[in-house]
């Protein structure tokens, strides 16, 4: 379980980059996306991954107890990870607040990782 939960949370922090990224790009061009064709697909994927992510680490959080970690932060990195991968596309969204949200997103799964790391340290 920790490998998959570790693994689905690098593809959740690689989700995060690509989201800044492309909220950058939507400022720059300033036009609306095309939300049938260009954001409903992306967000449906990283929900799905969400989706996953979160019901695994809160059993994780629960059964393992790992230090300055509880389930309020999984399900806010999740909440917030869904509503940016919508948000990112619109030029109307403030630069600001998109990189607040990448940025309290980033904190939670690099936490996470490293509490996985270190959990995998000590079984050694």
């Amino acid at each position: 379980m920790d490998k998959q939960l570790k693994t689905l949370t690098e593809k959740l922090l690689d989700y995060n980059q690509k989201l800044l990224a492309i909220s950058q790009q939507a400022h720059a061009q300033k036009q609306e996306p095309d939300f049938f064709a260009e954001v409903k697909p992306f967000a449906d994927q990283v929900k799905q991954v969400v989706d996953q992510w979160r019901e695994m680490a809160i059993l994780w959080v629960k059964k393992e107890r790992p230090k300055h970690i509880h389930e309020i932060q999984i399900e806010t990195a999740g909440e917030n990870i869904e509503k940016i991968s919508v948000e990112a596309f619109y030029p109307s969204v403030s630069e600001r607040r998109m990189k607040q949200f990448c940025r309290s997103i980033e904190y939670t799964l690099s936490l996470v990782l490293e509490r996985l790391e270190e959990a995998q340290c000590n079984e050694r």
